[in-house]
């Protein structure tokens, strides 16, 4: 597992949160915290992109299957891989990774999971290949509004990614923090090995100080606001303050965070990533090198 994680952490650079969450949670930022999770981070960003996951429009790309989805990737029996226009079908529905969340299969392709009844809009998400909104899942979450899939090149299910309703929220962010809190330990029961990172605002605030000759020196002193104080909402919403825990077993990574949207609306996302999958297209990759 050592080595899996060595090897992914080569494969994208994210900003820093904080130097414990970087050498804690590296896995985590490359692979389970995802581009657009990081984009809803940064504040400059999230001010002025507010609802952009939410309402991508889709890409004019071409295949069979649906008119703006990207061919997908099949390998030959040499090992080496070309695209072609065709996706790769299985017939059954039910796939050798498992369940997913919201009723889907892990690594299930694109007419499989239709064949589901989920309905699929592509949309264009950077560095994931042939992803779709869907609706009409076979099981719903009600503090869920919106869903996100991404089959990859290879047409196997490999990343879910779960949009909370905005929440007309309070300055210290409590509604969206009861949810937070909630999913915290659902996601902690249903995966395991649970870690939170948090990176506070820092409030800097000068004192000064007399010495015996009343000399005055001023000192500056740093104070970390915590979780859920009184203005933890605009602190998430400036970027200032960033919270998110991941979690993982040998199979399925998982990751929370907490977000404020441009309009200083809450809601959370929750970003699933199959890791059987994963490290199956890494070792395919090193094959191939």
């Amino acid at each position: 597992m050592k080595k899996f994680f060595a090897i992914l952490s080569m494969l994208t650079i994210f900003g820093c949160l904080s130097a414990n969450a970087q050498q804690d949670g590296f896995f985590y930022e490359d692979v389970l915290i995802s581009n657009d999770v990081r984009a809803e981070e940064n504040a400059q960003k999230a001010k002025s992109n507010a609802s952009n996951l939410l309402n991508k429009k889709a890409e004019a790309i071409k295949l069979d299957v649906a008119p703006e989805v990207m061919p997908f990737r099949t390998r030959q029996s040499s090992g080496n891989s070309h695209f072609v226009s065709q996706p790769v079908i299985v017939s059954e529905t039910a796939t050798k990774y498992g369940e997913a969340p919201f009723g889907l299969g892990w690594g299930a392709t694109y007419k499989q999971t239709k064949a589901l009844g989920v309905e699929l809009k592509p949309i264009t998400i950077k560095n994931y290949p042939n992803s779709f909104s869907v609706s009409q899942l076979p099981k719903t979450l009600p503090d869920i509004n919106n869903v996100n899939i991404s089959f990859g090149e290879d047409n196997s299910l490999w990343r879910i990614l779960a949009y909370g309703h905005r929440l007309e929220d309070e300055p210290d962010a409590s509604k969206v923090m009861a949810l937070y809190h909630r999913y915290y330990k659902l996601l902690e029961q249903k995966y395991g090995n649970a870690q939170q990172f948090f990176t506070p605002k820092i409030t800097t605030i000068q004192k000064i100080i007399k010495d015996e000759e009343e000399n005055e020196t001023i000192e500056t002193i740093n104070i970390e606001e915590p979780i859920g104080n009184k203005n933890f909402l605009s602190n998430l919403k400036s970027g200032e303050a960033v919270l998110y825990a991941t979690f993982e077993n040998d199979k399925v990574g998982a990751a929370l965070t907490v977000n404020v949207d441009g309009n200083g609306k809450s809601y959370i996302i929750i970003d699933f990533t199959n890791l059987q999958i994963f490290k199956e297209k890494e070792e395919q990759t090193l094959d191939a090198l």
